[in-house]
């Protein structure tokens, strides 16, 4: 169990070192001056342990001629990167070399792709104003679309490398380039209609609007072909866009 692992280490961890901050990374030295290999391993192990990465000795340390190997197995790709950015932490004079891999249950493609889209969607940062979509190869995920912020790009990555099963991902979102106020007058023309008021009362409201430069760009669904051409044109007529482009899909009719 992962509580009886980290007792031992933290023992071992104290009696080697008069750290003030074992989670903190050790200070470089001189290559002459390095700590002891056996210790640098200890105070690696503890981490991945404390984090909950290390189980019931699913991973194996090696440390030598100034290079921490990570080998075994993890059971996501967040689990194998947060292993890596640990073990860097401990001691940047060393470099790591990450053999771990990624094992999970098998999963088919289309499964994968829509519990990888479930927590993007899922994500507190996900509006109307980010689409993304999500393919998947032999568990390789590629994510497609739109994020409303720089940073997202790297956060839904994140998100997407905690599901198990995913091996490896292309990251291919784009941030949009907009004037703030186009976005949020086309997204309150949308959902201010009583015609789509019923839609604004999903918890994941599904018509998204893409502003980038001038152009919008109408993601998501809608129930009938009316909807989607009503739609296209109060954007067109009752804002500043210069062009629309409706990627709008028809569920039902």
């Amino acid at each position: 169990m992962k509580r009886n692992r980290i007792a031992p280490l933290l023992a071992v961890v104290l009696a080697v070192s008069t750290l003030a901050m074992i989670s903190g990374p050790l200070p470089a030295r001189a290559e002459n001056k390095r700590r002891p290999d056996g210790t640098i391993r200890i105070f690696v192990e503890y981490k991945l342990a404390k984090d909950g990465i290390l189980t019931n000795d699913n991973i194996k340390v090696g440390v030598a001629d100034g290079k921490i190997t990570l080998t075994g197995t993890v059971p996501t790709l967040h689990d194998r990167m947060e292993a890596e950015k640990e073990a860097r932490d401990v001691d940047d004079s060393y470099a790591v070399v990450n053999d771990l891999s990624v094992s999970a249950p098998y999963r088919p493609d289309s499964a994968l792709a829509a519990a990888v889209l479930k927590r993007v969607e899922n994500h507190v940062f996900y509006t109307v104003f980010d689409w993304l979509t999500v393919g998947v190869r032999n568990g390789v995920v590629t994510l497609h679309g739109w994020v409303d912020n720089p940073w997202d790009v790297g956060q839904y990555e994140s998100e997407a490398s905690r599901v198990p099963g995913v091996r490896k991902i292309v990251n291919d979102l784009k941030t949009e380039m907009s004037f703030g106020y186009l976005r949020y007058r086309v997204a309150r023309l949308i959902y201010d209609d009583p015609m789509f008021w019923q839609y604004g009362l999903e918890l994941n409201p599904p018509i998204h609007v893409i502003v980038d430069n001038d152009r919008v760009i109408l993601e998501g669904y809608v129930d009938s072909m009316g909807e989607r051409g009503y739609l296209a044109s109060q954007v067109r007529f009752r804002t500043d866009a210069i062009s629309v482009v409706n990627n709008l899909q028809v569920v039902s009719d």
